[in-house]
Formats: C-alpha cells, structure tokens, sequence
C-alpha cells in the first residue's frame, strides 16, 4: 500500500477521487446552497462557469501529469490545494462550522468529510511526487 501511495499512479487516482468528490460537492452547491444563500441568477451562472473552468484545469493537469509531465504535476498539486483550502477546510472552518453542518444533513457533512480526506490525501501523495520528481532531476544534474 504504502508502495501504491507513493507512486504517480496513486496520486492521480487520489486525485481524481478528490476531484470527483469535489464535483460531487459543486452539485450539492448548486441546487440546494447558491439557491438559497444567493438566489440571484446571473451569480448562478458566473459560479456555474467557475466551477466548470475549474473542474476542467483540473482534469487537464491530471491527464498532463499521467503523461509525466512536471507542469502537469505542479497544476494539480495547486489546484487540489486551493479547492481543499477554500471548499471543504474553509467550510468547516468559516461558512458552516459544526452546529451548521449538523443542520445541513448527513449529505452535506459526507461530502465535506470526503473532499477533506481525498483532498489532504492527494495533496500529501502529489507533494511527494514532486519532491521525488525534483530529486530525480537534481541527481541527473549532477552527473
């Protein structure tokens, strides 16, 4: 396991698990919190092309860093980072502590607490690819 964590095949799929949770979580967002909590439309539409952009950088990145790609590697590390960061770490920080999310639903808290863990996951897994990558690259320099 530990072999399979460290591998570039690990921190893709982790990856794509944390995208898919995180996809799983804009669609939460939008029908049940952008209606209620903003109600204006074109808001709607503006976050709809965001999140659109955003799940799109992100397969882009994970696709490249399949390909071995370094720049891949580096855009799905930051972008998993910031989603991590801003969706489920702050919500649980700021938007919607504890006694929020046990109004919201059992729904909502699952998808928090797995876009928390395949988030921090894929950003440890991803972290140590780059290093490893890095690493590779200083000793091939050095000879």
């Amino acid at each position: 396991m530990k072999n399979w964590f460290t591998s570039l095949n690990g921190a893709i799929t982790l990856s794509i698990i944390a995208l898919l949770s995180e996809v799983w979580r804009g669609f939460l967002d939008a029908m049940f919190v952008f209606p209620n909590d903003i109600g204006d439309e074109s808001f709607m539409h503006v976050a709809a092309l965001i999140y659109t952009g955003l799940f799109a950088a992100w397969a882009w990145s994970l696709i490249s860093a399949a390909r071995g790609r370094r720049r891949g590697l580096i855009a799905a590390f930051i972008i998993n980072l910031l989603v991590w960061l801003m969706i489920p770490v702050s919500t649980l920080l700021f938007y919607c502590p504890v006694d929020c999310l046990a109004d919201a639903g059992w729904i909502f808290s699952l998808a928090n607490t797995l876009n928390l863990l395949f988030g921090l996951l894929a950003a440890v897994a991803l972290g140590l690819q780059l290093r490893r990558r890095e690493e590779v690259v200083l000793r091939s320099g050095e000879a």
